[in-house]
């Protein structure tokens, strides 16, 4: 049996992983300094290695029709928007998920330049939906931000997001347009599951 590799098979996620994870454990003693790094003492300046606080990384994501994410009535819908509506697209911001697996490549999703996370709910049966919650927050708050985490799993060409909280049900779009974005746990079937995901 092969060793199980620890880095981010999806080479595009390697430098957030790396700046989240990697460089909040620099120091030993197995503590993080994300706390440390975000407030320096007054009236000094930054230590060697100091970084500001570290912000979400933000991706345009489509599906495989190229429908897009935008905002009505405060739920994420997908559309093929073009010309003066391409305005309206709403970028995905991530940061990961320190509390899972790494190799499974733990996403916390949000909107609104990270203000706004995508949340699974708490219910017996998953839902959609925003609320109002800042993304580096969640960083360390384990149990909290699982609701919002999204293994992100890659084939070369597009990426699924299977919810971390619910097992088997992911990330979709309605076939058609301007549908609500949700989850199901039939992929490949009716829903959209599949996404181009690029850094923007």
């Amino acid at each position: 049996m092969e060793p199980v590799s620890e880095s981010v098979v999806d080479p595009d996620m390697e430098e957030l992983f790396r700046l989240f994870l990697d460089e909040a454990a620099e120091g030993g003693g197995g503590t993080s300094n994300i706390q440390i790094m975000n407030f320096p003492t007054p009236g000094f300046g930054p230590t060697p290695g100091f970084r500001p606080s570290k912000q979400p990384f933000h991706y345009w994501i489509r599906d495989t029709r190229q429908k897009a994410f935008y905002l009505r009535d405060n739920r994420l819908v997908a559309a093929n928007l073009q010309g003066e509506n391409a305005s309206q697209e709403e970028k995905v911001s991530v940061v990961p998920n320190r509390g899972l697996e790494r190799k499974r490549c733990p996403l916390i999703l949000g909107i609104k330049g990270g203000k706004q996370g995508l949340s699974c709910g708490t219910a017996k049966q998953p839902q959609l939906q925003l609320e109002d919650v800042q993304l580096t927050e969640l960083f360390d708050k384990y149990e909290e931000a699982k609701r919002f985490t999204f293994f992100k799993t890659y084939n070369g060409s597009t990426h699924r997001f299977e919810a971390a909280a619910y097992p088997g049900w992911f990330l979709c779009t309605s076939a058609q347009a301007n549908e609500p974005i949700g989850l199901t746990a039939r992929p490949g079937e009716a829903a959209i599951t599949d996404f181009y995901f690029k850094r923007k």
